[in-house]
């Protein structure tokens, strides 16, 4: 008998929702609304499902493993050379890759307590450990980070804006914190809903990757550009030399051909991009105020969900309003059990998840009296 290592017991792992099918056979229900992982509500960009179909015919061929096109494309865009840029099968694999390559015996990763989770898989699968810092106001607290850093810190972890919670952490916040950084750590810096953000002090990754080598910038097609199902996206390296350590951990062919050409016609597709962030932004401003009609918490978000606290368990919502059909994520795993996530969805399905929740709101307040 295979012997399982007893380190496995401890890990952390991501538990992915159940298909949609399914739910609907456990249910009964015709149509289910999924509002849990922060899908393009719209779909695909048009350009990506054309070129896509176009390209069916050679996915019998291995795809390039280095992306050559899709990479001297986004050194294009971000004026930076290809040796500072890898392409990967989502930017979770690429933390994955970082943290496999990078952190020794004994070396220490920074996070928050209420961010993706992925950035603990990814260091509990190192022998490295994870240093968790709480939040202040559901945001990164740099400073308190910044404070804990010490000789044994390889790398730090930062999702602005962040997942679940939906803040952002402004510009002169993140300069101060990372003129406090040494030169010996690694900043990890995921930007993986930068195309919804509206507020003009946002940080923009790459304008840092010339004043601070030690930055690694994530980026992915998943959110806006409409790819989760393709799984792609990329990091961009403020230092060559940290790419090629990290290179050499990355398997043949990590991106499919497809995904590939889809992500470079995505690029491209700047009116669908721009149609996801307005839906967007309507769809929050018409959350907040159903949110505020019903007197539930919310946190004003910078990415396409909305983190939400209840003044009830948020465990039982979850679980009420999804024999409802409607699916959203309680934030358990991402260290805020208080709290549930709901993606912003079209105006139909946002209006579903209201009336639902109001109903699950109702028969809550019934039980109470």
């Amino acid at each position: 008998m295979i012997k399982i290592p007893e380190r496995l017991n401890k890990y952390e792992v991501y538990v992915p929702g159940k298909p949609l099918e399914e739910a609907k056979r456990e249910l009964g229900l015709d149509r289910i609304v999924k509002l849990a992982s922060n899908e393009n509500p719209f779909g695909p960009s048009p350009r990506a499902i054309e070129v896509m179909r176009q390209a069916l015919n050679s996915v019998h061929i291995y795809p390039d493993t280095g992306s050559y096109y899709l990479t001297r494309k986004l050194s294009e865009i971000y004026r930076i050379p290809e040796d500072n840029i890898l392409v990967g099968p989502g930017s979770a694999i690429i933390t994955k890759w970082l943290t496999f390559a990078l952190v020794e015996d004994g070396e220490e990763g920074i996070t928050a307590d209420k961010t993706f989770l992925i950035y603990k898989i990814a260091m509990q699968e190192t022998r490295g450990n994870l240093i968790e810092v709480p939040v202040k106001d559901y945001s990164y607290d740099l400073d308190a980070i910044a404070d804990r850093v010490t000789e044994r810190t390889k790398i730090i972890f930062i999702a602005n804006p962040n997942n679940p919670t939906g803040t952002l952490i402004r510009r002169r916040e993140f300069e101060a914190f990372m003129a406090r950084v040494p030169d010996h750590v690694l900043v990890v810096y995921d930007e993986a809903y930068r195309e919804y953000v509206d507020d003009e002090e946002h940080p923009c990754g790459e304008d840092y990757l010339q004043r601070y080598s030690n930055l690694v910038v994530l980026r992915t097609f998943s959110k806006a550009y409409g790819l989760a199902g393709m799984r792609i996206g990329y990091a961009l390296f403020a230092d060559p030399r940290v790419k090629e350590a990290v290179w050499k951990v990355v398997p043949p062919f990590p991106v499919t051909y497809l995904a590939q050409k889809a992500a470079l016609a995505a690029l491209d597709d700047v009116d669908f991009v721009k149609m996801s962030f307005d839906r967007n932004r309507e769809g929050k401003k018409y959350l907040y105020s159903e949110f505020e009609r019903l007197g539930v918490r919310y946190l004003k978000s910078q990415t396409n969900f909305i983190f939400v606290i209840p003044d009830h368990d948020a465990r039982d919502i979850v679980r009420r309003l999804f024999q409802k059909g409607i699916i959203v994520r309680h934030t358990r795993a991402f260290g805020a059990p208080e709290a549930f996530r709901v993606s912003v969805g079209t105006l139909e399905e946002n209006r579903e998840f209201i009336k639902a929740l109001e109903e699950v709101l109702e028969e809550i307040s019934g039980n109470s009296n």
